[in-house]
């Protein structure tokens, strides 16, 4: 299902697959809530990523991707019936070096801290 990623994400003096590109985020998703948006820009360190044939398999689930990159890659899965289910494909903690903390990730510990009371 993890394929190399061949996402070639410019950042002047940066290594080859480093940088931010944009995440469009499905209307109805958790994701597009939490950033009051249609879309993100992400910083990611390009590895690996979801190998496209398996991505449909998603869709007919309760796992579904919620934010996909230009090329359709998904970049956000969330499970539908989970209270907070989120994962992404891109580094959302790393907006906080540059002092701007990414929205999901406040979104999460408000989730967490809602649990443990």
């Amino acid at each position: 299902m993890i394929t190399p990623a061949v996402c070639a994400v410019p950042e002047p003096g940066a290594p080859r697959l480093r940088g931010k590109q944009r995440v469009r985020l499905a209307p109805a998703s958790l994701a597009a809530q939490i950033y009051g948006a249609s879309e993100t820009f992400a910083e990611f360190h390009c590895s690996n990523e979801l190998n496209r044939r398996y991505q449909p398999l998603f869709e007919r689930s309760d796992l579904r991707v919620s934010g996909v990159g230009d090329e359709g890659e998904a970049r956000v899965v969330e499970l539908t019936d989970a209270a907070f289910y989120v994962a992404t494909l891109y580094l959302p903690q790393l907006a906080a070096a540059q002092g701007e903390p990414d929205p999901l990730i406040d979104a999460f510990l408000q989730a967490a801290a809602g649990v443990a009371r």
